[in-house]
C-alpha cells in the first residue's frame, strides 16, 4: 500500500520449508506502526525502549479556571493550561519524572529553601498571578469555587506551606485589610486558614475561619486535597481523598442560618505554591464551581487502546499464526491490570469499516490461531485495563505478529521440449508446493517473449491444470518456439509463481 509502514521483519525457516515471518512493533522497532491511540501514551520511564501504557491525564469534565499539570519540559516552562494565570517557578523547584508523578508526565518537585551565592535565602515555591478574567482577579466577588491538588510530602514538617494566597483591599468604610488564605502542615495534617476573605453583604464585618484535617497524612504517599465553597448554602468544606474532614459555615456564628458571608477580593492577589515545602505537588486546579466530582482514580477504569496500522503481509491468503504481546502486569488490586488482544485480516483493506466491532476477533497472546485468520492485510487492537482500584496499569513493551505468507509456488523443474510434427511436447517435474493448484504454459516465437497465438489450445498463457506434460499442437513447422512454465496455488485470486527455465524446439514435418 502507498505510504504503508515497513515494519522490521525477522524470518525463521520452518521444518516444512515454508517461511515464518514476524511483524514487530515496540522495542527496537519503535511504535511507529500504531495508527490510533485512545486513553494511552508511549513512555520510557528510563527503560531502553518505550512502552505503551494507560494515560493518567484526565479528560476535563469541569472546565477549570486554573490548571497546572506540570507536564511541561521543565520548571521554567510551567504554565496554566487555561491561560488565566502567569506561573513563575522558584530556584528550588524542579520537575519530576513521569514515574514519580501522580498524573501525566510530571509533577512539581519542591526541594525546600535555596541559598544564593551571597548566603541569603532565595524565593521558594511557585508564584501564580491571576490575570484579567481569572476567578481570583482583583476585585472579584466569588459565588462558588473549588481548589484541589495532589500532595506527596517528603517529611510533613510542621509549618511547611503548601499553598498561600494574599491580597489587600479597603473596606466600604475605608479600612485597610490584608486578606489571606493559608494551607500548611500541622501535626501531620493540613490546616486551612481564611483571614478576612469572607465579608458581610454591606462589607462591615469579616470572618476568620479555620479548618483542619482529621486523619494523619503519611510521608511519601500521595493524597488528594479539595477545598470547596457554595455561596448558596454558605458552606466551606475540606475533603481528603474524597472524604469530608472539616465543614464550616460562612456565617457570623459559623453555623447554618443567618447572613452568609461571601468572598470579596482586593487588588494584587497572588498565590504561592509549595513555599518552604519538600515533596511533590501535582494537578493543581481552581474550578469556578462547587465540585462534586470527588477523587478520580489515577487511570480511567474504562482503560484505553491502540490499533496498529494496516500491515501488509505481502500476499493474499497469508495466514496469521499467532500474536505475542510482551506485557508487564503489576500484581496490585483484587483484579490486577490486564490486556485483551483483537485481530482482523482482509485481502482488500478498503472493505473494512472503521467502527465495525464484528470484524475484530478476540485472541490470546501466544495461542495458535488456526487456519481461519487469513488475508493479505492485518490489524491488531490491544485494549489495556487498569486494576480494579484504578491505581496501576499494564505496560505493553512490544507486539509481534507471527505469520506465514502465502507465497507463490516455485516453478517446475527439469522442463523438456520435444519437437513434433506441427507441435511441441512439454514435460516437467512437479513444483514442490503443498498448496499447488496447477500450471500455466507461456509460449512465443522469440526468447523471453511469450505472446504466441498459434496453438490450438489458445493464446499464451495456457492453463493446463495439474498435469505435468502437454502437447502444444497447431504450431508452424520450421519455426522455433520458446516455452516457460509457472505454477499457481489455490489462493483466490491464485498466486502465479516465477517462470521456469526457458526451453525451445522447432516443429518439423516428419515421416508418418
Amino acid at each position: 500500500m502507498k505510504g504503508q509502514l515497513l515494519v522490521l521483519i525477522c524470518i525463521i525457516s520452518l521444518s516444512l520449508g515454508a517461511e515464518e515471518q514476524v511483524l514487530r512493533l515496540g522495542g527496537s522497532a519503535t511504535w511507529n506502526g500504531v495508527e490510533t491511540m485512545a486513553g494511552v501514551e508511549i513512555e520510557t520511564q528510563g527503560q531502553p525502549y518505550s512502552a505503551v501504557t494507560l494515560s493518567s491525564r484526565k479528560p476535563v469534565t469541569e472546565l477549570p479556571d486554573l490548571w497546572l499539570t506540570f507536564d511541561e519540559a521543565g520548571p521554567d516552562r510551567f504554565a496554566d493550561s487555561m491561560g488565566h494565570y502567569t506561573v513563575t517557578a522558584g530556584q528550588s523547584v524542579l520537575r519530576s519524572s513521569s514515574s514519580q508523578a501522580r498524573l501525566g508526565n510530571g509533577a512539581a518537585l519542591f526541594t525546600g529553601i535555596t541559598v544564593t551565592p551571597s548566603g541569603s535565602s532565595a524565593q521558594t515555591g511557585i508564584l501564580i498571578k491571576p490575570g484579567p478574567g481569572a476567578l481570583f482577579a482583583s476585585g472579584s466577588q466569588i459565588e462558588e469555587f473549588s481548589l484541589d491538588f495532589w500532595l506527596y510530602p517528603a517529611n510533613l514538617e510542621k509549618g511547611e506551606q503548601i499553598l498561600t494566597w494574599s491580597s489587600g483591599r479597603k473596606t466600604a468604610g475605608g479600612q485597610s485589610l490584608f486578606q489571606r488564605i493559608r494551607c500548611q502542615v500541622a501535626n501531620n495534617s493540613l490546616e486551612w486558614i481564611f483571614s478576612d476573605f469572607f465579608t458581610s453583604v454591606e462589607d462591615k464585618d469579616r470572618l476568620n475561619l479555620y479548618l483542619k484535617g482529621i486523619d494523619k497524612l503519611l510521608p511519601r504517599t500521595w493524597s488528594h486535597h479539595l477545598i470547596r465553597y457554595d455561596a448558596r448554602q454558605g458552606v466551606l468544606e475540606y475533603l481528603v481523598n474524597g472524604t469530608i474532614e472539616a465543614v464550616i459555615y460562612t456565617t457570623k456564628n459559623q453555623k447554618p442560618g443567618g447572613e452568609i458571608y461571601t468572598p470579596k477580593l482586593g487588588a494584587g492577589g497572588l498565590f504561592i505554591l509549595g513555599e518552604r515545602f519538600s515533596g511533590l505537588i501535582d494537578n493543581v486546579r481552581i474550578l469556578p464551581a462547587y465540585s462534586e466530582t470527588g477523587v478520580e482514580t489515577k487511570y480511567a477504569l474504562s482503560g484505553g487502546y491502540i490499533v496498529t496500522k494496516t500491515l501488509d503481509m505481502g500476499f493474499t491468503n497469508s495466514q496469521v499464526l499467532k500474536v505475542l504481546a510482551d506485557v508487564g502486569i503489576p500484581k496490585e488490586g483484587a483484579v490486577p491490570p490486564q490486556i485483551q488482544l483483537f485481530i482482523r485480516t482482509i485481502n482488500n483493506p478498503y472493505q473494512w469499516i472503521e467502527d465495525d466491532s464484528d470484524s475484530w476477533i478476540p485472541i490470546e497472546s501466544g495461542k495458535l490461531l488456526g487456519q481461519q485468520v487469513r488475508g493479505r492485510y492485518v490489524q491488531v487492537k490491544v485494549q489495556l485495563y487498569p486494576s480494579d482500584t484504578g491505581e496501576s496499569a499494564p505496560r505493553l513493551h512490544n507486539l509481534s505478529i507471527v505469520y506465514e505468507p502465502d507465497v507463490p509456488p516455485p516453478p517446475p523443474s527439469m522442463v523438456q521440449a520435444i519437437a513434433r510434427d506441427g507441435a511441441v511436447e512439454l514435460l516437467w517435474k512437479p513444483s514442490p508446493d503443498r498448496d499447488l493448484a496447477g500450471y500455466v504454459v507461456y509460449y512465443g516465437s522469440a526468447p523471453g517473449t511469450y505472446f504466441g497465438t498459434d496453438a490450438l489450445l489458445g493464446p499464451s498463457p495456457i492453463d493446463v491444470g495439474l498435469r505435468t506434460s502437454i502437447v502444444i499442437d497447431g504450431l508452424q513447422n520450421g519455426r522455433v518456439y520458446y516455452f516457460s512454465i509457472a505454477a499457481y496455488d489455490k489462493a483466490s485470486p491464485a498466486h502465479i509463481g516465477a517462470l521456469s527455465r526457458e526451453v525451445a524446439a522447432r516443429p518439423l514435418r516428419m515421416e508418418r
